[in-house]
């Protein structure tokens, strides 16, 4: 989102209010406000990689409903189809993962304090963009994804997943069909494996990080992954082996959606707790308007006055006032002598 240029009257009063504010601080106001800021930042960082992780498991969950549906739709008279939905099923979960991968990375990359920054992009937009992509892949419908995708999470259960796993109960007689939705659900496997991965290493990463109560119940939640009930099927079962592990593969997914979704609330509500004000004009933060938070690439949070009125006094070049505080005062002073 381009910044709203001030003018240079504009600039030399919000300068001049910077100035006075930060005049005001103790060394030891100074310090505090420092060791609050950064644990914010972590909070924030962890929070964006949680989201991006649950994303991807509503997404996958999404398409794997997504293709058993379409191939509920296939006639009996082209099995070959099935096949094809197939393909379309693992291009569009490649992808997906993909967008998992970059979103990541890209928190890993606030970690490290660059020369420029700007202000990310809106993580509601993102999950948006890479739900459009998944549906367009995999030839659906983004909306109805999304609520597949989130039913149980966001969206109240509707049954709509639970039936279309209804047509693995049987073994199918056709072996281009057989061999699609074997393929299908050996993929979404390996894929919520691969979640459970990403969720214990998440987990590892994260809890030294956070307060004691909140990382005794995360840790509590993660072991619930691990139950014999959670890895189990029956032993008296006499339906097609795959409808089973579906659906302990679904079931499986969905709760660590469910966990992560979890964490993500804590996360944002511990990164909101510990930074209240914009670090820069010391105003409280508001929901909406001049005072609303920004964040930044490095996952520093501004107000929106103060980055783009800044960004006017460094003529569209900013960089964050917090990483680089020293040369960011310097600025400041320098235009008030």
């Amino acid at each position: 989102m381009a910044s709203q240029m001030k003018s240079a009257n504009e600039c030399r009063q919000w300068m001049a209010h910077v100035h006075e504010a930060q005049m005001r601080r103790t060394p030891e106001g100074v310090q505090a406000a420092r060791q609050r800021i950064e644990a914010a930042r972590q909070y924030e960082i962890s929070s964006r990689k949680c989201k991006a992780a649950k994303s991807h498991a509503v997404r996958s969950r999404a398409l794997a409903a997504e293709g058993l549906r379409q191939m509920s739709c296939v006639a009996a008279s082209a099995p070959e189809q099935h096949m094809e939905v197939q393909q379309r099923w693992r291009s569009a979960q490649a992808a997906s993962s993909k967008r998992q991968v970059s979103a990541m990375a890209k928190a890993d990359l606030a970690l490290s304090a660059s020369s420029a920054a700007a202000v990310l992009t809106e993580e509601e937009d993102e999950e948006d963009e890479a739900m459009a992509e998944a549906a367009e892949l995999v030839g659906g419908d983004a909306r109805s994804m999304a609520l597949l995708g989130s039913e149980g999470l966001a969206a109240p259960r509707s049954g709509a997943v639970e039936e279309l796993l209804k047509q693995l109960r049987q073994e199918p007689g056709d072996e281009a069909e057989c061999s699609a939705k074997f393929m299908l659900f050996e993929g979404y496997s390996a894929e919520v494996e691969q979640m459970r991965g990403t969720l214990m290493k998440f987990h590892e990463e994260t809890v030294a990080k956070v307060p004691g109560n909140v990382a005794a119940d995360m840790k509590k939640q993660v072991k619930s992954i691990d139950s014999v009930e959670a890895m189990g099927i029956p032993d008296d079962a006499r339906e097609w082996f795959v409808y089973h592990m579906m659906r302990k593969a679904e079931r499986n997914n969905l709760k660590m959606a469910g966990i992560l979704e979890n964490f993500e609330k804590r996360l944002e509500f511990l990164a909101s707790n510990d930074q209240a004000e914009c670090p820069i004009c010391l105003e409280a933060f508001q929901a909406q308007g001049a005072h609303s938070s920004e964040t930044l690439s490095c996952c520093h949070k501004v107000c929106k006055d103060c980055w783009e009125t800044w960004s006017s006094v460094t003529r569209g070049r900013p960089f964050c006032p917090l990483c680089r505080n020293e040369d960011f005062l310097g600025v400041i002073t320098e235009h008030m002598s």
